[in-house]
C-alpha cells in the first residue's frame, strides 16, 4: 500500500501570486464570456442583457440614458419597448 504525503506549507507569497493569477483568469474569462454575448453590431442580445418588455417599477428604457427613441438601445439589440427594462438600465440624469 503507497501513501502519499500531501505538501500544505506555503509562503505569503506564493499565496499572494496564485491569487492574483487566479483573478487574472476570472477577469480574462468574464470578458471573453461578454463578447461572446455581443451580437454582430456589437450589442448584447435581449436575453444576455435580461431584457423584458415590461418595467422594474418606475424604472422602463424611455427614461433610461441608452435609450434611443422610437424603439431602440445604445447596448441592447433588436426592438425594445419604451416600457421596458434590462440589467444595464441606467437612470438618465
Amino acid at each position: 500500500m503507497t501513501t502519499y504525503q500531501l505538501d500544505i506549507s506555503c509562503s505569503r507569497r506564493g499565496l499572494l501570486r496564485r491569487a492574483a493569477v487566479a483573478t487574472g483568469a476570472g477577469v480574462l474569462m468574464g470578458v471573453t464570456l461578454a463578447a461572446g454575448q455581443a451580437s454582430a453590431g456589437g450589442k448584447l442580445s435581449q436575453k444576455a442583457s435580461g431584457y423584458r418588455a415590461t418595467p422594474k417599477g418606475k424604472a422602463e428604457c424611455d427614461n433610461c440614458s441608452q435609450w434611443q427613441a422610437p424603439a431602440g438601445c445604445k447596448i441592447v439589440d433588436g426592438v425594445i419597448s419604451p416600457t421596458g427594462w434590462c440589467n444595464v438600465y441606467t437612470l438618465k440624469s
